[in-house]
C-alpha cells in the first residue's frame, strides 16, 4: 500500500460556533515554503475535499468540515513574509458571520496584490493575515465585511 508522507502542523482551529481546538493538521511535505514553513492555506485551498484530518491535543482524531472554520491560528510568524515583500503591509479588521472580529495585517507580495481587496478576491476560500506577528488563515466564506486602511 502506498502512503503519502505527511507532517503534523500545530494549530488552533477557531470554529463558527466559537469553539477553539488546539491540535494538528496533517499536510504533505510538498507544501513547505522555501524557509520550511508549512503552507496550510495552500493545503486548504488546493484540496477540494470538504473535510480535512485533524488531531486534537487531547488525542482525538477528527475530520473537520472546512465550511465551519472561521480561521486557523498557526505558530508561524511574519518573519518569512516580511523578507518577501517590498510593499507596505495593509491593516484590516475582519468581521465574521458569527459576530467575531479579527484585527490584523496583510503583506502583499505582488504589485497586483497591493490592495486588501486584491488579497480578498484572490483564488481560493482561504487567505492569510497576521495578528501580532502570528500567521492566521481566514475562511473568506465566513467573512461579512472587512474594514481596510
Amino acid at each position: 500500500m502506498y502512503e503519502i508522507p505527511k507532517i503534523q502542523v500545530p494549530v488552533i482551529l477557531h470554529l463558527i460556533n466559537e469553539e477553539s481546538i488546539p491540535g494538528g493538521i496533517f499536510v504533505t511535505e510538498d507544501l513547505l515554503s522555501p524557509a520550511g514553513n508549512p503552507e496550510i492555506e495552500d493545503y486548504l485551498n488546493e484540496d477540494e475535499d470538504r473535510f480535512f484530518s485533524f488531531q486534537s491535543e487531547g488525542g482525538a482524531y477528527r475530520l473537520i468540515n472546512k465550511n465551519h472554520l472561521l480561521y486557523v491560528e498557526t505558530q508561524q510568524t511574519d518573519e518569512e513574509i516580511k523578507s518577501q515583500t517590498p510593499l507596505e503591509p495593509r491593516a484590516l479588521v475582519v468581521h465574521f458571520t458569527n459576530a467575531t472580529t479579527l484585527f490584523g495585517i496583510v503583506y502583499p507580495t505582488l504589485a497586483e496584490e497591493a490592495r486588501v481587496s486584491d488579497v480578498l478576491n484572490s483564488e481560493g476560500h482561504f487567505f492569510t493575515i497576521y495578528r501580532q506577528e502570528t500567521k492566521l488563515i481566514v475562511n473568506s466564506d465566513k467573512v461579512v465585511y472587512v474594514n481596510a486602511n
